[in-house]
């Protein structure tokens, strides 16, 4: 689908963004992608409403941008939590 098709559904176009650090297989992701895909239009869907209406983003952020409760995932060596 071209982007100009594409445009024809940014009105009613949900977008899900999906962050994650890296480390999946571009299998993983792709059946991410479709399996967010079919929930999104089983449970919040229109009738009729085209899967290519569904966008999905995958962000990889890498550990030492990540933090979990205070705490940098990917710390300094030395760091125990």
């Amino acid at each position: 689908m071209s982007l100009d098709g594409a445009a024809r559904y940014t009105r009613s176009m949900p977008m899900i963004t999906v962050q994650m650090m890296p480390g999946r297989t571009p299998e993983q992701k792709a059946e991410l992608v479709e399996r967010l895909t079919d929930v999104f239009l089983e449970t919040c869907g229109n009738p009729g409403q085209p899967r290519h209406g569904v966008w999905v983003v995958i962000d990889e952020v890498p550990p030492e941008h990540w933090a979990v409760g205070g705490k940098l995932v990917a710390g300094p060596a030395d760091e125990k939590s």
